[in-house]
């Protein structure tokens, strides 16, 4: 699937399924990520693309790499809202088991207060997902 240009306005953008053919050249590009999605360098040099590779209707394109955004987010979101909590753990479980001026530094008020915030900084948001899902 390729994005291209396809009428003057700044949103003008068609979508095309494009197959390997002569003149396509493609290289992976290597991601943080995973090589699962396929993200690539692609070179065209006189590639011809018919008309009924026209995915969706002509310049509506942004529309739908948009809405494929929404759902990468949402996962985005997700992963770090759970990274999020395993930090917020760990930092109970050092706050509890570190011994400062001979008590736990999770006696101290000015570690609970940021543990607290911590926490309820992680909730909104999580509350903020559970209404967009």
């Amino acid at each position: 699937m390729t994005a291209a240009k396809t009428g003057p306005g700044p949103k003008d953008i068609s979508l095309f399924h494009i197959e390997r053919s002569e003149g396509l050249e493609t290289k992976i590009i290597k991601t943080a990520y995973s090589t699962a999605a396929g993200t690539a360098y692609i070179t065209f040099n006189k590639v011809k693309v018919p008309k009924v590779n026209l995915l969706g209707t002509e310049n509506e394109g942004f529309k739908a790499i948009m809405y494929n955004f929404n759902h990468e987010r949402w996962m985005i979101n997700a992963m770090c809202l759970g990274s999020c909590r395993k930090i917020i753990d760990d930092c109970f479980k050092w706050a509890t088991l570190r011994k400062v001026f001979g008590k736990p530094l999770i006696s101290q008020p000015v570690i609970r207060e940021k543990l607290a915030r911590m926490c309820a900084a992680l909730e909104s948001v999580a509350a903020w997902q559970d209404s967009i899902t």
